[in-house]
């Protein structure tokens, strides 16, 4: 019995008629994004659940996961919620129901069960910073997540990337405690593979025996450009979204959010 989910990342979402960063208009962005996933539904077969990998929002208020919520549900999927850096976890938990919140540190780690695999979602907010960190907690929960059912593929979520990406000024934003993860992953039997975002670029890497891969963004794109002196910033090129599942394995699938025109017989 297989699995599949679509992959959402990097929405940044603001109320309508707000702009981020003077240029992008991320509600309407986000509502022409869910357009078009409704209408390649049809060609995707069943999809169980949406996972969306952090910065839903981009100032991290409330109204944004209201709104964020009320387009969403217009795909009428169950969906997964990950922090990233953008994100508020106060604001995130009171907005959306369903959010698991550890009592001691307030972080949002949870797995989800689905037939063909479980999704592992795990929380690097370090609040107010731009990077991420898998805290000792968040650590014991991975560990402790993937300890059990061991013969059930694992789909770990989340958004900072555990690798170097080759884009300076968003590895200096980069994630603590991958060298940590590295081994857990290593120490499980589990099939596995990491979903990430933050890049807003596709980017695929190893760490302990697992595949992990980031996916395109929503609101924007960054250029693949590995110079020491890089310019800081975005394009508005179009983004995409990812479709991962399993049945004999996983395989995952980088879809375009543009709309192509049209399809021509060989």
């Amino acid at each position: 019995m297989g699995s599949r989910v679509i992959q959402l990342t990097d929405i940044h979402l603001v109320p309508r008629q707000q702009r981020v960063s003077k240029v992008l208009d991320t509600y309407t962005l986000f509502e022409q994004a869910i357009e078009k996933i409704a209408d390649d539904l049809p060609r995707l077969g069943q999809v169980d659940a949406i996972v969306v990998t952090g910065d839903v929002s981009d100032h991290g208020d409330e109204e944004s996961y209201r709104d964020f919520h009320a387009i969403i549900s217009r795909l009428n999927l169950p969906y997964v919620v990950i922090p990233g850096n953008h994100d508020k976890r106060e604001a995130m938990v009171s907005a959306i129901d369903g959010l698991s919140v550890c009592r001691e540190t307030g972080e949002l780690n949870s797995v989800y069960p689905l037939d063909a695999f479980d999704i592992i979602a795990l929380d690097t907010v370090i609040p107010g910073s731009g990077a991420g960190a898998l805290s000792a907690n968040t650590l014991a929960f991975l560990e402790s997540a993937l300890a059990t059912d061991v013969e059930k593929p694992a789909l770990i979520a989340m958004h900072h990337p555990p690798f170097d990406s080759g884009i300076q000024f968003m590895d200096n934003i980069g994630l603590k405690g991958r060298d940590e993860m590295a081994r857990i992953l290593a120490q499980s039997p589990r099939e596995k593979r990491v979903i990430c975002g933050h890049l807003h670029n596709s980017i695929v890497c190893n760490i302990g025996n697992a595949t992990v891969l980031s996916a395109p963004g929503v609101a924007s794109s960054f250029l693949t450009d590995y110079r020491d002196d890089a310019p800081v910033g975005f394009t508005q090129d179009p983004g995409g979204y990812m479709v991962h599942d399993w049945s004999h394995g996983f395989r995952s699938t980088y879809v375009s959010l543009s709309r192509h025109g049209g399809l021509f017989a060989f």
